[in-house]
């Protein structure tokens, strides 16, 4: 039996590596064998605040660097980061970070993003994660 902290710090990497593969609750609950509102469940009284919330940020933070360093459209930066329709990734990024994506885009505005989470500092390969994508 797999322990509470090596599953969540498994879904957290799962997460980090599958943000532009579409990663959601289900394909992690699938993955580790468990029911997909067990693991909701067990990820909000953790870490407070909802699973899918959680992924949606980090799909967004994810996609700053592809708005900032590239010329892509948007309708191709929401694809490429999970969203099925350009307008619902408009609607979330202002949501997220209160402003629109062209908006950054145009004048490099500087927000407040969402970090990976960590299981309380421990060392973990998540920090590898981390550290390979230069987010801290």
């Amino acid at each position: 039996m797999v322990r509470k902290h090596d599953l969540l710090k498994n879904v957290l990497i799962d997460i980090e590596e599958g943000i532009r593969d579409g990663i959601n609750a289900d394909t992690l609950a699938k993955k580790h064998t468990l029911s997909s509102i067990h693991l909701q469940r067990l990820f909000r009284l953790t870490f407070k605040q909802p699973l899918g919330a959680y992924i949606r940020s980090r799909r967004l933070t994810a996609s700053l660097e592809s708005l900032l360093s590239t010329d892509s459209k948007l309708v191709n930066i929401a694809l490429d980061y999970g969203f099925e329709y350009e307008q619902s990734y408009l609607r979330s990024f202002k949501r997220e970070f209160g402003v629109t994506p062209g908006n950054i885009r145009k004048t490099g505005q500087r927000v407040k993003v969402t970090l990976p989470l960590d299981l309380h500092g421990l060392n973990s390969p998540i920090l590898d994660v981390i550290n390979e994508k230069n987010w801290a």
